[in-house]
């Protein structure tokens, strides 16, 4: 049954996507559904530093992006303490750790490991990924909490997408000049 109403919820999601009307994260939100899988990537290292600013340097790219939301269960209960791991490419396309010839900022690895707070929220500061061969802007999500099932998905940004994706954020400049996402992640009960 859960597999068939992810099935469902995916397609209502891309066909939305495929007509222009990208579907915010926010309205996942409100139904609480499971978020919608997506591939681990050839790209994830386990273990990533404890830390909410990934590019400190600011040497991964120019445009800074404070990526916030909350994790929470299918009942819309806020799941405090769950672990998110997010990585992800810079400015040009490039992993930290991948990339050969090129040595690694460790102020800037574009990796870490988050704990949401008692409300399931997390942040953490970044800069806007790059484009790469055959996709689109992305940050990669690993979540998991006990008694819930681990996810992978990714975060995409509505940056010049040209093909539909999953799950769509419109990234916004406050009046600070800072880009803003919110990226809400909603876990199924474990099997």
């Amino acid at each position: 049954m859960e597999r068939q109403e992810f099935s469902i919820r995916r397609r209502q999601m891309m066909t939305a996507t495929a007509v222009g009307m990208a579907v915010p994260a926010t309205v996942v939100a409100q139904q609480c559904g499971v978020t919608p899988r997506d591939a681990l990537g050839p790209y994830y290292k386990s273990n990533a530093p404890a830390i909410t600013n990934i590019c400190a340097t600011g040497s991964g790219g120019v445009e800074k992006l404070l990526v916030s939301g909350r994790i929470l269960g299918t009942d819309c209960k806020p799941l405090a303490g769950a672990l998110v791991e997010v990585w992800q490419a810079d400015a040009k396309g490039d992993y930290s750790g991948y990339t050969r010839g090129k040595t690694d900022d460790p102020g800037c690895l574009l990796r870490a490991s988050l704990t949401a707070d008692g409300d399931g929220r997390y942040f953490f500061n970044t800069v806007v990924p790059g484009e790469y061969p055959g996709r689109p802007r992305h940050i990669h999500y690993r979540v998991s909490h006990k008694g819930h099932a681990t996810l992978v998905t990714q975060l995409y940004l509505d940056k010049g997408l040209s093909a539909p994706v999953p799950l769509v954020v419109r990234p916004k400049r406050d009046e600070t000049g800072m880009t803003r996402a919110t990226f809400d992640v909603m876990l199924a009960r474990a099997a």
